[in-house]
């Protein structure tokens, strides 16, 4: 899991998964340019990892393009890794979405991770990743208000599968981290105890997953342990993807 002598672009590092990848990146030995819309927080999670504050929109070209003119600047030309964790919902159901709110939810998810693919990897060394951090809302049908969410997690998937073939003969692996249900900053203001232990008791492993487990995942996918892995999305949901595993209380017998 050494990532001594390499360097890193994270993009949402400010806060929640972001935060913690980039820790757990600093920890490898790896050097991050810490990439946040909020000043405060690119330079507090910065300052913390020994890394490079970076603050940009990601959700414009010109936002994107400063972004990776820092990453060749400050390092030199070469960069080892880039990950993408912003991804926030719109929370609109089919008959209330308007289309502006759907473009809107398309650019948070799908329109800034193209970006980083297209501006971004050109940069990366052999052997370089991206990790892109999708969600189990991609890979399972959901309507209501998480029905834009979930059908433009879906796209990133699709893009990093399809991208990972593209970049595959460069040497440079591309996969998705697909959290499940997680206790982020924002759903953390957002609900309370009654609503974690309720859906805790719905997941096989009994728990929502954390930032600092969806750090690991990031990790793992970022350094040479995960050298032969690409195009692959991988669920951190505590097992929720295989459903509550019941015991059979009686086995069946032939009549």
């Amino acid at each position: 899991m050494q990532l001594t002598g390499q360097n890193f672009v994270v993009l949402g590092a400010g806060q929640g998964i972001g935060e913690n990848t980039v820790h757990a990146l600093a920890q490898g030995g790896a050097r991050v340019l810490c990439v946040d819309l909020d000043e405060g927080r690119a330079s507090a999670v910065a300052k913390a990892a020994r890394g490079i504050a970076c603050v940009a929109d990601i959700s414009t070209r010109a936002g994107v393009e400063k972004i990776f003119a820092t990453a060749k600047r400050e390092f030199d030309g070469r960069l080892d890794g880039i990950v993408d964790v912003v991804g926030i919902g719109v929370g609109k159901t089919l008959n209330t979405l308007d289309d502006q709110s759907w473009q809107h939810q398309f650019d948070m998810v799908v329109g800034h991770a193209f970006l980083a693919l297209q501006l971004g990897t050109p940069l990366l060394a052999r052997g370089g990743s991206v990790v892109l951090v999708g969600s189990m809302a991609g890979e399972w049908p959901r309507g209501g208000t998480l029905l834009a969410y979930a059908s433009a997690k879906a796209a990133l998937h699709h893009l990093a599968r399809s991208a990972a073939q593209e970049l595959a003969p460069q040497g440079i692996r591309v996969n998705v981290v697909a959290p499940g249900l997680t206790r982020t900053p924002r759903l953390l203001d957002a609900n309370d105890e009654a609503f974690w232990q309720a859906q805790a008791a719905e997941i096989p492993l009994s728990r929502a997953g954390t930032p600092a487990d969806i750090a690991n995942a990031i990790l793992f996918l970022s350094s040479p342990m995960a050298a032969h892995i690409t195009g692959v999305v991988l669920a951190v949901d505590g097992g929720a993807n295989i459903g509550m595993l019941r015991p059979i209380a009686k086995s069946a017998r032939a009549s």
